[in-house]
């Protein structure tokens, strides 16, 4: 069976979904015309993870950085087929081998271009690969970035490596969390998958190919070699093609089948793993799951209540959000208890993605894990612009430490600095309404906390990332949730890093994070890897209604117990 495209249709639609990957993030600043360029990173072209992640042979990177091309982005008409484009060129140098990458598009702040598949894969001995762009006649300094034989990027619906992958039906519509009128053949959202349900996943860098790429070598050819696992919801996929695709140079297809014991939800994990004991992992995407329906159920309940997705394809939505936040004090020992209050209106969404809007906001499964690219966690839902609305500035907030009256506005505002007034129990955030939205009554429960019993607060406990981690509590009766979250800093700034979120009942009292997700985390630039601070917490979400908002949401964050840190092997 061939599971490749083999319409120009086909062709036209993936080209579009890569240009729109590839090109979101682009600025238009002008350079300075006399500047060498300078390169800031390197990454694949569907995850954007730029480090610790080497890039594959045969597949589609992206430069960073500042003077690469000219001021206005130039897309080659004819992608990957020639060296050089508006005077922008790349090399990559393993050892003594130098290749030039076929360029797709240049700016001057990002280019995007092909790795040759003749490109070498590092020994020992040939030293690291270096990257060099020269535009003008002038050549950037070298940049280090690793190459390897396979590592695979997913391609996402907003490009940014995170939320909806590219998925799709047999007829190459979208897998997508809401179902559009137009559903049926390409570039079409046609909804949730089934289990049972034959899927297409869309990446780059599964590795080389025999031949010219220029020149479509390798198009539609199966690598049933690459030792591939695809997880979806923590389970694992049978697989039925993983290869280049049939249409188009350096974009991979993993063809697989939706597993019947998968979970279900609007945002369950998928991730694909190249190994067993090493770190090739790709970026954590999420895709939409429903049983015998193509309209998902979100696992937050609180999104659920409502049908946010229709309202969202139909057009602007209006909401209300309440955080309520007790986390540790960044100025002394303890807590801090904070609250924030916020009235839109959206004003518009990135292209393509009301279809997806859901699987931003759903939490994943209840026993699944998923990996961030970034130290800040999911993306933002993906407004292009918001609006404020007239909702009230005071609030009231009722709990078991009495009522205090709080004003709104957007920003955090301090309930108690320490951190005495959330507690386990029943609350009520009471308001009067403004000119836009009436008055609302919010009710909801913070559960009792779980006792972590293992592993211990020791510092410097280490253990084995291919082994997996086993980690219990105490669950205290509670009725929430448990968030394990791991967090793993490049630098001592934390400013880049990857985080780790698994999500499992209260009730459970263990769970096991899988390999694979603690080999997604990047091991740091220090003696040992660390986790700090690792959290134990319960989460809350509730709804409330009111008139003028489709979606009223209060989310409560509580820190729980620390790990401490942790050396990883």
């Amino acid at each position: 069976m061939c599971y490749y495209l083999q319409s120009m249709i086909m062709r036209s639609t993936i080209r579009m979904f890569l240009s729109f990957s590839l090109i979101v993030l682009i600025s238009t600043a002008i350079p300075n015309l006399f500047a060498a360029p300078t390169i800031n990173g390197v990454a694949n072209a569907a995850s954007n993870v730029a480090f610790n992640s080497p890039v594959a042979p045969g597949g589609i990177f992206v430069i960073y950085g500042t003077d690469l091309g000219p001021p206005n982005l130039v897309i080659s008409p004819t992608p990957f087929q020639n060296t050089t484009l508006s005077d922008t060129s790349v090399t990559v140098t393993v050892g003594s081998t130098t290749v030039n990458a076929l360029m797709y598009y240049t700016s001057a702040t990002q280019v995007a271009a092909l790795l040759p598949s003749s490109t070498p894969i590092p020994t020992q001995t040939s030293g690291a690969p270096i990257f060099t762009v020269t535009f003008n006649g002038q050549t950037s300094a070298p940049a280090n970035h690793g190459i390897a034989q396979s590592n695979l990027g997913i391609f996402t619906i907003d490009s940014s490596g995170q939320g909806p992958g590219i998925v799709t039906f047999a007829d190459y519509s979208l897998v997508s969390a809401g179902k559009t009128p137009s559903c049926g053949g390409p570039y079409t959202a046609c909804g949730s998958a089934n289990p049972g349900d034959t899927l297409i996943l869309w990446g780059t860098g599964l590795g080389p190919v025999s031949g010219d790429d220029a020149s479509g070598a390798g198009l539609g050819q199966n690598m049933p070699n690459v030792p591939l696992t695809l997880w979806l919801g923590g389970t694992k996929a049978n697989i039925l093609y993983q290869g280049r695709s049939g249409c188009c140079i350096g974009e991979d297809q993993i063809v697989f089948t939706v597993p019947d014991n998968v979970p279900t939800g609007c945002a369950v994990p998928l991730v694909v793993q190249i190994g067993t004991n090493t770190n090739t992992i790709s970026n954590t995407t999420v895709m939409a799951i429903a049983s015998g329906s193509r309209n998902c159920t979100p696992t937050n309940p609180a999104v659920g209540s409502v049908n946010v997705e229709q309202a969202v394809m139909a057009g602007s939505v209006s909401y209300g959000f309440f955080e309520l936040d007790r986390f540790l004090n960044n100025n002394g020992p303890g807590f801090q208890d904070s609250a924030r209050f916020e009235f839109g209106k959206s004003l518009g969404y990135k292209t393509g993605s009301e279809p997806f809007f859901v699987s931003y906001l759903d939490n994943p499964p209840l026993g699944t894990c998923i990996v961030y690219g970034n130290l800040n966690g999911p993306s933002d839902p993906p407004f292009t612009d918001v609006a404020p609305v007239d909702g009230g500035s005071s609030f009231t907030i009722k709990g078991p430490n009495g009522t205090m009256a709080v004003q709104g506005g957007g920003t955090k505002v301090t309930l108690s600095a320490a951190g005495t007034f959330l507690v386990p129990g029943a609350y009520t955030i009471t308001g009067t309404g403004g000119a836009d939205v009436g008055a609302f009554t919010a009710n909801f429960t913070i559960p009792q906390s779980p006792t972590l019993l293992s592993p211990t607060a020791a510092a410097n406990l280490a253990f084995t990332r291919s082994n997996g981690l086993t980690v219990t509590w105490n669950g205290n009766g509670s009725t929430g949730n448990v968030d394990i979250f791991m967090l793993s800093a490049l630098d001592n700034m934390f400013s880049f890093g990857s985080v780790a979120n698994c999500r499992v009942a209260a009730s459970a009292g263990s769970f096991t994070i899988p390999p694979y997700v603690l080999l997604a985390l990047p091991v740091g630039n220090f003696t040992q890897f660390e986790l700090s601070p690792g959290i134990i917490s319960p989460a809350v979400s509730a709804s409330f209604t009111a008139r003028g908002i489709n979606l009223g949401l209060v989310e409560a964050f509580i820190d729980g117990t620390a790990f401490g840190g942790f050396a990883l092997r």
